[in-house]
């Protein structure tokens, strides 16, 4: 008789299981259930806990794991943990003595594998090391199974991660009910006025429940770890790297961020003032978008919906009502999702005035990381164009709408300038005066200036400072390297002017043509708007809608974009390729990257290449194997007659989908074909490069405290290092990227954040 095989709970710590392409090792794990007040407010009007002031949900959400974990309510309501050593899940309580095996394993240098590891190892050094006195655990020491799970093409989300594999184990239903009576502040009642409820005093038997849940946790984690890959060995040093970046956070200038609120508070009351007045008293709010759109539609105007692009839109008409178009200014700038972000930077200050946990590791299918809390990578840019006084005594920036320099009183040799660091330094010097009336004098728009100011509110601690520099159109150069699209590389090469010569690509006119108008004029060539269309647009197959996201439709009809794209695709046919194909009445074969995935995709088991990528599926995985030696990892991909392209094939996959352009949000079948292929690993070998050069900055001792697409910002003392060697580290390619022209340029070194 054949023996049974061993329960996963009986293998021991080290076991190493087939899983993916690879494997995963069984490791000891831990999970923490908590109680706190953060991000929690008392209010005696409500006569309950209610959101920090400008956040829309209370408790972690609203603070992160760093701030909650430094809470002084917060405690640990009890920790599940199984070492594999073959006495299985154990439970410990706080009123227990410390579980002694569990901390001589962290004492002993032990691996501790967590689901959303950040989380239990900031509650285990911010709060077991304070009260329990347990021993400090390193980054170093720890492994993530979410972080496993999205590396895999799986969702961050347990439950849902669990839902796909269909797991045996799954995370109890429950937990929810559970957590929210154990683990948050309660409204108190006439019948029970605490405003928490003790584990200790429950006698409905929930707290077993509790419990229970906290086991059934790590086993649900370790059965969903058990059938993913482990980290490749430079995934793995890169999560390392983003674990300490995260941990590490970057300070903020919470002096600043104070004054802009006061500032934003002052405007939305007198903003939202002038609303109650225009519309006669109806509107007490911007925010009261239905009673604002019910407004609207009274005074003749078509209005279903007030969010940000439907406001902008409204505001082009040139017939609206006066009132109206005041009415709509105002919820435009109370509206501005960007001034929010000063509660969430506010919110989420830890006790040493930084910010942490600010990156998703993996987020994207392509390995690209996501904001987490205030979203470094979604803040605006820029501000207002401004003016700039010249006198040699004063350089000072204000609004382009002053013909006088309310700094200086200067009226002559006044610069129209794009906003920039310098004017960021000025506009917080002004917003410092705590008065709207201050601000609006000096720079007109107090919102969006104070929008333009968030990206300065990082800033280097004292002592040091920060150190950034970015990659020079990382992903166009990329593209051409893979594609192999010689003229471009060579571009990249010389003189980078991209657009001039794509735009003589497409054109006619000779490049040189464009280098003479340049240094004759001093402006550039007017056909050069082409090319940048063109060279951001064109990459990954957009046809005209694609062009008109980029604002071709302001310079050309349908018809001239269209001959401009296929201008674009003549020129670069390599690119074409890369995209690929499927065999039709023009071309009898699979081609490019479409026809690798095709092709993998009816061979399962069988490898196909373009230029070094190559597809292949195995147990209804569909793999892209990047040159990093990396996989994109597409599940159950499957083939259906294309309706757009007869007699050829749609190729679909079942992936985590968060854009509602693309469909419902979660894990659903979507489409992709030869340009989205091609962006994704484009994307992908982009970041491979990026996450190649943060590693090697942090061994270089330049510890990053931002990371966004292209650009790198680290910190460092005063007087320590360059910009120089940040730019040679970030331009030192991998192995498998030697020769591309990839250069970092246009650095920078200062207190506060110059982007």
């Amino acid at each position: 008789m054949i023996p049974l095989p061993p329960k996963l709970s009986d293998l021991r710590a080290g076991t190493q299981l087939i899983a993916g392409l690879g494997k995963s090792t069984i490791l000891p794990d831990f999970d923490f259930e908590t109680y706190s007040s953060a991000g929690f407010v008392w209010s005696d009007e409500k006569n309950n806990f209610i959101p920090l002031k400008g956040a829309r949900v209370k408790g972690l959400s609203a603070v992160g794991a760093a701030v909650y974990s430094e809470h002084p309510s917060t405690e640990i309501l009890s920790c599940a943990y199984d070492l594999k050593d073959g006495k299985g899940r154990q439970l410990w309580l706080p009123s227990q003595p410390n579980p002694t095996a569990l901390l001589q394993y962290v004492e002993s240098g032990g691996i501790l594998e967590a689901w959303y590891s950040f989380f239990e190892c900031s509650m285990w050094n911010n709060v077991c090391v304070r009260l329990y006195g347990w021993p400090p655990l390193p980054i170093g020491q720890l492994r993530c199974a979410m972080a496993k799970a999205r590396a895999f093409g799986l969702p961050g989300s347990l439950a849902a991660a669990g839902d796909v594999l269909k797991t045996n184990a799954t995370k109890d239903k429950e937990g929810k009910r559970l957590l929210k009576k154990f683990s948050i502040p309660r409204k108190p009642t006439k019948g029970n006025i605490d405003t928490r409820i003790l584990l200790a005093n429950d006698t409905s038997g929930d707290a077993e429940k509790l419990y229970a849940y906290n086991l059934r946790d790590i086993e649900t984690e370790a059965e969903i770890s058990s059938r993913i890959p482990d980290l490749i060995p430079s995934e793995l040093e890169f999560w390392l790297a983003d674990q300490r970046i995260n941990a590490r956070g970057i300070r903020m200038d919470k002096e600043a961020i104070e004054h802009c609120i006061n500032i934003i508070l002052e405007a939305y009351e007198r903003y939202n003032w002038r609303l109650y007045n225009i519309t006669n008293g109806e509107i007490k709010s911007a925010s009261k978008l239905a009673q604002l759109a019910k407004w609207i539609r009274s005074r003749g105007v078509d209005c279903t919906t007030l969010d940000a692009e439907a406001v902008t839109e409204l505001l082009k008409q040139k017939d609206l009502p006066e009132d109206v178009r005041k009415a709509l200014e105002i919820r435009e700038l109370i509206g501005s999702a960007a001034v929010k972000k000063l509660y969430a930077m506010m919110n989420t200050l830890t006790s040493k005035e930084r910010i942490c946990d600010l990156f998703i590791f993996h987020s994207a299918r392509t390995g690209r990381a996501a904001g987490a809390g205030v979203q470094p990578q979604n803040l605006p840019n820029s501000g207002d164009v401004v003016n700039r006084c010249s006198h040699i005594h004063c350089t000072k920036h204000f609004s382009k709408d002053l013909s006088v320099c309310p700094w200086c009183g200067e009226t002559r040799d006044l610069l129209c300038v794009e906003w920039n660091p310098k004017a960021v330094e000025d506009a917080l010097s002004v917003t410092a005066s705590d008065n709207l009336d201050c601000v609006e004098y000096f720079f007109s728009n107090a919102i969006s200036t104070i929008s333009g100011c968030l990206r300065g509110m990082f800033i280097a601690s004292p002592g040091h400072d920060l150190i950034c520099s970015d990659y020079s159109a990382i992903e166009a150069v990329v593209l051409a390297a893979l594609a192999g699209e010689k003229w471009q590389t060579d571009v990249f090469k010389t003189h980078g002017m991209i657009y001039e010569m794509t735009a003589s690509k497409i054109s006619g006119i000779p490049f040189d043509e464009f280098l003479l108008y340049k240094s004759t004029s001093g402006h550039h060539h007017s056909k050069r708007k082409l090319g940048k269309v063109a060279a951001l647009a064109s990459g990954y197959g957009s046809w005209i809608g694609g062009w008109k996201a980029f604002g071709a439709d302001e310079f050309l009809n349908d018809d001239e974009i269209k001959t401009a794209i296929l201008a674009w695709r003549d020129a670069s046919p390599s690119i074409v390729e890369m995209w690929g194909g499927q065999p039709n009445w023009k071309r009898q074969e699979y081609y490019g990257l479409e026809g690798a995935a095709i092709q993998a995709v009816l061979n399962p088991g069988m490898p196909f290449s373009f230029r070094g990528i190559t597809y292949f599926v195995k147990s209804r995985i569909l793999y892209c194997q990047l040159l990093s030696g990396r996989h994109i990892v597409y599940h159950k991909p499957e083939l259906y007659p294309s309706d757009k392209r007869p007699g050829t094939h749609s190729l679909t996959f079942e992936g985590w989908n968060t854009n509602p352009k693309y469909g419902a949000v979660g894990w659903v079948r979507m489409a992709t074909y030869g340009g989205k292929l091609t962006e994704n690993v484009v994307q992908a070998t982009a970041r491979d490069i990026l996450a190649h050069a943060i590693v090697n900055l942090e061994k270089a001792c330049y510890p990053v405290v931002l990371h966004v697409h292209d650009e790198i910002v680290t910190e460092v003392p005063e007087g320590v290092g360059s910009i120089a060697e940040v730019e040679t580290i970030m331009a030192t390619m991998p192995e498998w990227a030697m020769g591309w022209p990839i250069r970092a340029a246009g650095g920078w070194r200062a207190k506060r954040y110059a982007k």
